[in-house]
């Protein structure tokens, strides 16, 4: 993981060092930073944050106002107005300067790209601009490593919503799967060949399944990793001025504790009963598919010991007929028809006869 920070400073009018830029110069920064990104193919995996620092033109401008405007500037898409309720907002002091987090994180419909935070930092009238610049970039490399805690463990929940979907659906199917069965068992109508398809396809769904189930729990880690790391690195912050208001930060890391490990932990604990359910059904299509071959293998030995009745005893009905008297020659074909005839037909009757031993044998 690293991140890039992309620096652009409104001189975008004659003298810019000791004029007051229009607001409205935000928009040419935003664009000119996106194009820097777009052509050098540095579009962020994990999440980005804009910031806005500036120093209010004078002393008695509205700074709420002039962040709202700040904000509408930047024209991201998909961007809530700043009165919406979707958008978190809050606010804090840093250096001296009021400082405004503003947080929006899509659906679970949408990516993860589709949300974005913005830090608009405006410092007061009577400051220097060479103490602000000095302030501001003693900050920067700390900002840079709290806010990339901060995007993994957004990233990371982002894939763990991905796999509870994932889990949900491969349930789904088990959950579909077993009522079909049931529905065999109920009917008495299931067919060895269709069970035996069904079973080569559970196993590799199992193995998904537990596999999605391990990650999901991956993501739960790499959250509670990161969260730690957030809360360490904002110590440091504080250090930096012990002055400031630093609790809409603070803020970020409990809720992230109080809403997406508790929710991925509490998946993790429903979603986990499939995979004994998984095991279950496997277990209950190879014994039905073994009554079956069971059922197969016995119907197949009697047939086998019905049809050796029926032709050892037409043998040796024709052994015997044809040890008798040795017929004309002349009616010696029609002689060996008759014994074939009467051989086969006693032959028929004795597995007959079997049969129905073997059958009644079966129901006692």
């Amino acid at each position: 993981m690293y991140g890039l920070q992309v620096d652009c400073t409104a001189n975008l009018i004659p003298d810019y060092k000791f004029s007051p830029q229009p607001i409205a110069n935000l928009s040419k920064i935003h664009q000119e930073i996106k194009a820097k990104i777009d052509a050098d193919n540095l579009k962020p995996k994990l999440g980005q944050t804009w910031l806005i620092w500036g120093q209010l033109a004078a002393d008695n401008q509205d700074i709420l106002a002039t962040a709202k405007e700040c904000y509408a500037q930047l024209n991201l898409p998909g961007l809530p107005k700043w009165d919406e309720n979707k958008l978190a907002i809050n606010q804090g002091k840093f250096f001296g300067a009021t400082v405004f987090d503003l947080w929006y994180y899509p659906p679970q419909s949408q990516q993860i790209d589709d949300g974005f935070h913005v830090l608009i930092i405006l410092f007061p009238y009577k400051l220097k601009i060479d103490a602000i610049r000095d302030k501001v970039s003693r900050f920067y490399p700390e900002l840079m490593r709290l806010l990339a805690y901060r995007h993994k463990i957004l990233w990371a929940y982002a894939q763990s919503r991905s796999l509870k979907s994932n889990l949900k659906q491969v349930a789904q199917s088990v959950q579909t799967t077993i009522l079909d069965l049931n529905q065999s068992i109920a009917s008495g109508k299931y067919h060895i060949n269709k069970l035996q398809k069904t079973l080569e396809k559970t196993p590799n769904i199992m193995l998904k399944y537990n596999n999605n189930l391990n990650y999901l729990d991956d993501q739960r880690r790499t959250i509670q990793v990161n969260v730690g790391n957030y809360y360490k690195r904002l110590e440091r912050i504080k250090k930096i001025d012990s002055n400031s208001d630093w609790a809409f930060w603070q803020e970020f890391g409990e809720f992230t504790e109080e809403k997406f490990l508790e929710q991925i932990e509490s998946d993790y604990g429903n979603l986990s009963p499939g995979l004994r359910l998984m095991e279950n059904t496997i277990q209950t299509i190879q014994g039905m598919i073994d009554i079956e071959k069971t059922k197969s293998d016995r119907i197949l030995n009697q047939t086998v010991g019905i049809v050796g009745v029926g032709l050892a005893t037409s043998q040796i009905a024709s052994a015997v007929i044809l040890t008798q008297d040795k017929p004309n020659p002349e009616v010696a074909l029609n002689y060996r028809i008759e014994v074939f005839g009467l051989s086969l037909g006693i032959g028929l009757v004795m597995a007959m006869v079997a049969f129905i031993i073997l059958r009644f044998a079966r129901r006692g």
